[in-house]
Order: structure tokens, then C-alpha cells, then sequence
């Protein structure tokens, strides 16, 4: 590797340091923006950052970010997508997809129904 390959190297490395210490600041400082309309919003009669979120975010199914996060409705919107998830899994390894389920033809007799007590595997 030459003698410009390196500067090359080390100027590249500090020029990103830079950037993402500028980054950093830009971040930083739009949280201090936000913090500070967060407390002084309802005291100068502004729409807080809830009205802001529910008007200008996204669709929450017309409720408050408030609603959403609450740890009551997570843990059921959570518990019903897994169970959904869990059925459709189910589903999916019963049947092969595009294939309908297998039905004994008609003019076939049906299995005998076994006596109490008889146990019979799993197929």
C-alpha cells in the first residue's frame, strides 16, 4: 500500500467520525426539541405530542398512542397474533397448500369405530 492509500485510509476514518458525531448532535438535538414541546405544549395551550402523533403518525385503528401502549393491550394484541400465527402453522402442515383434505371415497366403507378401550395410533 502507497503513502496516499493511507492518508486516503485515515482521512476517510476521520471524515466518518465526524459524521457520525454530527449526527449524534442532530439527533440529540431534535430529542431536546421534542422533550421541551413535551412539557411546555399543555401550558401554552399547543396540541400535545399525543394530538400530534394521532393526527400526523400512523393509523393505530383510531386510537391514542396512549391506548396503544398501554401493557394491558400489547400483551393481548400480542397473545392473539401468536395464536393466529400458531393455527395458521397448524393449518398449513395439515393440509398441504392447494390440496383438499383427504375424504374416504364413497363407495369404500368407513373404518370400523373401535370398542371402548381399544387404542388405535395416530396417523
Amino acid at each position: 500500500m502507497s503513502w496516499m492509500g493511507l492518508v486516503l485510509l485515515v482521512l476517510g476514518a476521520y471524515l466518518a467520525y465526524k459524521l457520525v458525531g454530527a449526527l449524534l448532535k442532530i439527533v440529540f438535538f431534535v430529542l431536546a426539541l421534542v422533550g421541551a414541546y413535551w412539557f411546555l405544549a399543555p401550558h401554552l395551550g399547543w396540541p400535545t405530542v399525543s394530538e400530534l402523533v394521532y393526527v400526523l403518525g400512523p393509523d393505530f385503528g383510531g386510537r391514542r398512542i396512549e391506548e396503544v401502549l398501554q401493557p394491558s393491550s400489547v400483551a393481548g394484541e400480542v397473545a392473539g397474533r401468536v395464536a393466529d400465527q400458531v393455527a395458521d402453522g397448524v393449518m398449513e402442515r395439515v393440509t398441504a397448500p392447494g390440496s383438499p383434505p383427504e375424504v374416504a371415497p364413497a363407495d369404500q366403507p368407513a373404518p370400523p369405530v373401535p370398542a371402548d378401550g381399544d387404542v388405535q395410533p395416530i396417523r
